[in-house]
């Protein structure tokens, strides 16, 4: 080595020149590149749903001879000759990891529990596409295998068998991650997906290791004999005593009960995978299957596996495997695709991979008592290729199988079908199908026959909405239930309080006690996990007399007749309310994620009560309080929160209370700092969204498809370790627009339910009303309407706020909070503020930044004074 090259650089060394003795330096080069060009490209791949493994292939492909590589002398200097078994390396250990993580997500109760429709499914579409497969792998032969120079010779049963299994296969990870983004996953059309797609994975994985057998042992038929002998004789060693073995092990050292994996656990298991790979490998199959071998013996026990891929994945899935996609991408020329007939097979691969899944899978659902659109959305799910034909069509190509030109036309069909998978699904099964669709099912399970368009479009409950324009209906006004979101644990208190003073009323009947229970459909789709009811609770009935027969937007759920209610209970405002508790967690790209998340719904009664903890404290809070209860985890990709929180089945007399982190604050020993004064409204909002990891057009969102009340809670003081306990909580209602409208009622109604319940127990809490100066008739209407209520003289007052209107007309604005804040709050108040939570109204969501600029003015005040602030929006439709 020269002394250049210890130099580096600095010494006039050319760092893209490959130096076997040091091959690191160009490598992480190659890294930065192909991680950076990955995550470009899946910006913008991402805002349409889109799986990150197109934009991983689709990188390639740029950085490799098809794009960048027809600049002279790149490939030369970026991507040498030499340097690709570096990147190779790296990436084969990516995607064993990958196969191994693929193990963990095969759920063989779940299999075992759909055993009829996973198999029948599973296998007829592999079947059907398989047939077409070997017919349209004749002439591909005849024009590719047999003409290519320079490669070795591949016999057609080798060949057909790879290029059907190529056909045949579904990608049962891009599967489940589609099927949670477009809340599919608790669909009967979803749950039959599911089971089929880890039915046709692992048959899939069969057939592409016997095309590998095959091809390896070509030369002599006695070696594949003893190569299937081998591997099915690894797969019982592991299936058996070793899975076992792993079992106890795990539970004498109680592993299973760990929050976390123990290194030393890790690292056996690890041992375990590695072993597998190098034993398929040496045989001459590939080390894949021997880590997806070790993947399906790891118990699943107190959702281990789950454990064990938060601990393994973030490196792999964030480095090794984007390498793997994206080196499988280089590999594929679309230069040589120069002549009409490769094209003419291209777009015949991609008619033969998709029609054949969708009229397989469609007919089979059909014979299984699906309608016609649930049916071809399951045909359509199947046909998604994904991960799963990219690392299938990458062994082939190192396997020696097909040549270049035959792997770059069928990345073209990976790539198409799996782009078309989440379009096509939602075109022909949209949300509002699907929410016909369970209308029709839950009406025929109790007894109301019809059609499907008869029932879904019927009213079933008598319900109709409620107004919220006077006195008289704040009064009369009844919440059916409380649908409170986590979208983060440090929220957690500040909903439990708000929920203990909005829920917690006169029990509707009878004295409630918590049982686990669970409501299953005909389908078997579990759709409460946990909820709190009366000791002789049956669905369906347990909950009429006090809310009315079940809503006909929200099968799964109570319903609510308000007017009913009232008249057998007493006024709106006295009425417990029915709390859901949703966890909204992120989904994200990691194998964690999608394991939770589908296993939340394998229809296990105590999953969601005894996996999640969130939902864990907000049941036994309501345990404690006797109010009923029901809960359900929700996950979510950033940018679908306000979609998937709209898609709970909501009835219009429901309120979704979101709790979210505001001002930041710091603990200095017993001093509370504040980190920052925020100058602008603009300022806190871009605050709030990152702090909740919302997108920047969440309230718009919500506003435009939410079709229930909303209410906003933005907690100011969340991280503050040393307060006063002996302060007064305070309640404060802003009223700043002489004129009301039904969001001013709504937030009227939710003040006199928190001053009915401070007052039942006995809470001294300071309330008051702020109303505007110019609504002379306010106090007089309000004391009129609720003359027979003795609790309402002492529990609340009211002051008027005058607002200079020649100020508001002029440069300077004044806001109702800065009037109040200056003059309605006396020096007690005012510092006592940190406990206040001050309550106003919002009718409109929409622009580029949402809210009035009242509400703007009161939420900036609260970050900085600081105070809670809690809007309210009703519903009108």
């Amino acid at each position: 080595m020269g002394s250049s090259d210890l130099g580096g650089v600095i010494s006039g060394a050319n760092p893209f020149i490959y130096n076997s003795s040091s091959p690191l330096t160009l490598f992480l080069f190659q890294t930065c590149l192909i991680l950076a060009t990955c995550n470009l490209i899946h910006i913008p791949f991402a805002k349409i749903r889109q799986p990150k493994v197109i934009s991983e292939v689709i990188a390639g492909i740029i950085l490799g001879p098809t794009v960048f590589g027809q600049i002279p002398n790149y490939m030369n200097t970026v991507f040498p000759e030499n340097s690709i078994p570096g990147l190779n390396l790296t990436a084969n250990l990516g995607i064993i990891l990958f196969m191994f993580f693929l193990g963990l997500e095969v759920d063989k109760e779940f299999i075992k529990r759909h055993l009829k429709t996973a198999l029948s499914i599973g296998l007829i579409t592999l079947a059907v596409p398989f047939g077409f497969g070997c017919l349209f792998s004749i002439p591909l032969y005849n024009s590719y295998a047999t003409s290519s120079e320079g490669t070795k010779h591949v016999k057609f049963d080798v060949f057909m068998c790879f290029i059907a299994t190529s056909m045949s296969v579904t990608a049962f990870p891009v599967l489940c991650r589609i099927l949670n983004e477009l809340r599919l996953i608790k669909d009967r059309a979803g749950i039959i997906v599911l089971g089929a797609g880890i039915v046709n994975d692992i048959m899939g994985w069969i057939l592409l290791a016997l095309s590998v057998i095959l091809s390896s042992s070509s030369s002599d038929p006695v070696n594949t004999v003893y190569i299937l002998l081998c591997t099915f004789g690894w797969f019982l060693l592991y299936a058996y005593p070793l899975k076992y073995f792993l079992k106890w092990s795990l539970i004498k050292t109680h592993e299973l009960d760990r929050s976390k994996p123990s290194p030393l656990a890790t690292m056996c298991v690890l041992f375990i995978m590695f072993v597998s790979a190098y034993f398929t490998d040496i045989i001459g199959v590939h080390p894949i299957f021997g880590a997806f071998i070790a993947g399906l013996v790891v118990p699943r026990e107190n959702n281990y596996v789950v454990k064990l891929a938060e601990r393994m994945e973030d490196i792999p899935n964030i480095v090794l495997i984007p390498i793997y996609f994206a080196v499988s991408g280089l590999h594929a020329d679309l230069t040589l695709l120069n002549e009409g007939k490769d094209w003419a097979y291209i777009f015949a691969s991609i008619g033969i991979a998709i029609g054949s899944k969708i009229l397989s899978g469609s007919l089979l659902s059909q014979l299984f008592g699906l309608f016609f659109r649930e049916s071809l959305a399951v045909g359509i799910l199947m046909s998604c290729k994904g991960i799963v034909e990219i690392v299938v069509l990458t062994v082939g190509l190192n396997a020696g199988i097909i040549d270049q030109k035959v792997f770059g036309m069928f990345i073209l069909m990976a790539l198409v079908s799996t782009f078309i998978t989440t379009p096509l699904t939602l075109f022909s099964y949209p949300d509002s199908y699907r929410n016909d669709l369970q209308i029709f099912l839950k009406k025929k399970d109790l007894g109301v026959e019809g059609t499907l368009q008869d029932l879904s479009q019927t009213s079933f409950d008598g319900y109709r909405h409620v107004p919220l324009n006077s006195f008289t209906d704040v009064k009369n006004y009844h919440i059916s239930e409380i649908t409170t979101v986590i979208n983060t644990t440090e929220t957690i208190s500040c909903s439990l309080d708000l929920v203990n003073r909005l829920a917690n009323g006169k029990a509707a009947a009878g004295t409630a006690t918590t049982k686990p229970s669970v409501e299953r459909w005909k389908d078997g789709r579990v759709t409460t996990t946990t909820s709190t009811v009366g000791p002789s609770f049956k669905p369906n009935a347990r909950f009429k007399k006090f809310t009315g027969i079940l809503s006909h937007k929200t099968p799964n759920r109570y319903s609510s007749d308000a007017k009913r209610v009232i008249e057998e209970q007493g006024y709106g405002f006295e009425i417990q309310m029915p709390v859901k508790g949703v966890h909204l967690r992120l989904l994200t790209e990691r194998t964690a994620d999608l394991l939770q998340s589908s296993s939340m719904y394998n229809d296990d009664i105590h999953v969601t009560a005894n996996t999640d903890s969130i939902l864990q404290i907000l049941d036994i809070f309501c345990r404690l309080s006797k109010i009923p209860f029901s809960s359900e985890v929700l996950f979510s990709t950033m940018r679908e929160k306000a979609t998937n929180i709209s898609s709970l089945g909501l009835r219009e007399t429901d309120l979704v209370l979101l709790s979210l982190k505001g001002a930041s604050h710091e603990n200095n020993a017993s001093h509370i700092l504040r980190k920052q004064f925020y100058q602008s409204f603009e300022h806190i909002y871009s605050h709030i969204v990152g702090l909740n990891e919302l997108p920047s057009n969440f309230f718009q969102s919500m506003a435009f498809s939410l079709n229930s009340n909303f209410a906003l809670l933005i907690s100011n003081s969340l991280d503050r370790l040393n307060t006063d306990s002996f302060k007064k909580k305070s309640f404060y209602l802003l009223l700043p627009s002489p004129n009301l409208a039904s969001s001013d009622f709504l937030a009227l109604h939710l003040f006199l339910v928190i001053c009915h319940r401070n007052h039942r127990n006995g809470d001294d809490s300071r309330s008051t009303i702020f109303v505007n100066d110019s609504n002379t008739q306010f106090a007089g209407l309000l004391f009129a309407t609720l003359m027979d209520q003795k609790w309402v003289e002492s529990s609340f007052q009211i002051v008027n706020v005058f607002i200079d209107q020649k100020v508001q007309q002029g440069s300077s604005q004044s806001f109702f909070i800065d009037a109040v804040l200056q003059k309605g709050l006396n020096e007690d108040e005012l510092n006592s503020l940190d406990e206040a939570t001050f309550i106003m109204a919002e009718n409109y969501f929409f622009g580029e930044v949402p809210f009035s600029d009242e509400v703007r003015a009161t939420i900036l005040r609260g970050s900085n004074n600081p105070f809670n602030v809690l809007v309210a929006h009703h519903y009108s439709p």
